[in-house]
């Protein structure tokens, strides 16, 4: 899990000589656009494309470790991309680990829940498919008690739910939270959240993440059925 906006490495591609407000800014008023698609068309360029490629080498143990959160594991793929550009022994100053950069604790409740024992450091460095295991369940976790709101859900897992409450209390709520990161200026927790969409939206556009069998989600559903 990531900690918050004091952690600089999953937004260099945004940082590298693009202004983090013109882009969410861009992105949030795009006439209509999703917000994502808006971000990506901005910034696109900046993924880079080795680091995708990397992620997507971990395509079977995603799709895997996405199927058994029932999660998109476009998604996984891009907060993998995002926090570690797909490296498994990325570690951060703070002891975030692994392809999913997650902390000690996050890992821990993950590991519980699935029913595991808790992993040491050296493990989430060492193993990608619990790492991925481990993340994907921490993000579906954090997916479920943020309302299935993917942007608010992908913000708790970068700054954690806890700093987030404190953000939507001090604001009056989470859509007052985001206008006023615009305004002020004080959007890389926001950035972040807007560039997994967008990586989200890239690695699906790629192809190499979804497999031939993926479960379909129930939009898709409805949408062959009609």
């Amino acid at each position: 899990m990531a900690v918050g906006t004091a952690r600089s490495g999953p937004l260099r591609w945004i940082a590298a000589g693009v202004g983090l407000v013109a882009v969410v800014g861009a992105a949030l008023w795009s006439g209509g656009e999703p917000a994502g698609a808006a971000l990506e068309r901005a910034v696109g360029g900046l993924f880079d494309r080795i680091a995708l490629g990397r992620v997507e080498g971990h395509a079977p143990a995603i799709r895997a470790a996405a199927e058994e959160a029932e999660i998109d594991p476009n998604l996984v793929a891009a907060v993998c991309y995002m926090e570690s550009r797909g490296r498994v022994d990325a570690l951060s100053a703070v002891g975030a680990a692994g392809l999913m950069q997650l902390m000690p604790d996050a890992a821990a409740d993950a590991a519980r829940a699935l029913g595991l024992e808790e992993p040491t450091r050296a493990t989430l460095l060492g193993d990608a498919r619990l790492n991925l295991r481990l993340g994907a369940r921490h993000l579906a976790w954090t997916l479920e008690h943020e309302g299935g709101e993917t942007e608010r859900a992908l913000v708790a897992y970068n700054a954690g739910r806890t700093t987030l409450r404190r953000w939507i209390a001090s604001a009056g709520g989470y859509t007052l939270w985001r206008e006023r990161q615009v305004r002020d200026g004080d959007s890389r927790v926001l950035a972040y959240a807007l560039g997994v969409l967008a990586c989200r939206d890239t690695l699906h556009a790629r192809g190499k993440i979804d497999g031939p069998n993926r479960p379909r989600d129930e939009d898709e559903r409805n949408e062959a059925d009609s």
